[in-house]
């Protein structure tokens, strides 16, 4: 005998692979609109973050300028503060020279400083004579 049987479809069971279909379907086109929005989101994120690099870049740059500047300046004071240690080294030894050379007839003149500095101390100061003062 042949068998008659076909296979018969439902019609709440054909609605059914539809409906699963369609739902599958949706989610697909979800799915890709959220990573379409992820993508456009993250596109977002990298313009700001290189925008936010280039300002980063130019102050780095605006500060690296001014620390040159900066250390140009220091060096250009530290040079002219040695030239004034300089030009004092010089005098005070040129004026300790010139004192060891010269004989000491200025006595009067060290006495009058001795007798004022005398007046000008504080009470109770220790007492101190001319002969403290020689060379």
């Amino acid at each position: 005998m042949i068998d008659g049987r076909t296979k018969i479809v439902h019609p709440s069971e054909q609605t059914k692979a539809e409906h699963t279909l369609e739902s599958l379907a949706i989610a697909g086109a979800s799915a890709i609109q959220r990573l379409i929005s992820e993508r456009d989101d993250l596109r977002v994120r990298v313009n700001t973050q290189e925008g936010d690099l280039a300002h980063l870049t130019a102050a780095n740059i605006e500060l690296r300028r001014c620390i040159i500047s900066i250390r140009q300046h220091y060096i250009e004071l530290a040079t002219k503060v040695l030239a004034q240690l300089e030009q004092l080294d010089d005098s005070t030894r040129d004026m300790i020279q010139e004192r060891q050379g010269r004989s000491f007839d200025g006595r009067n003149e060290d006495a009058n400083l001795v007798s004022l500095a005398h007046r000008l101390k504080p009470a109770g100061a220790r007492q101190t004579s001319l002969s403290n003062f020689d060379d």
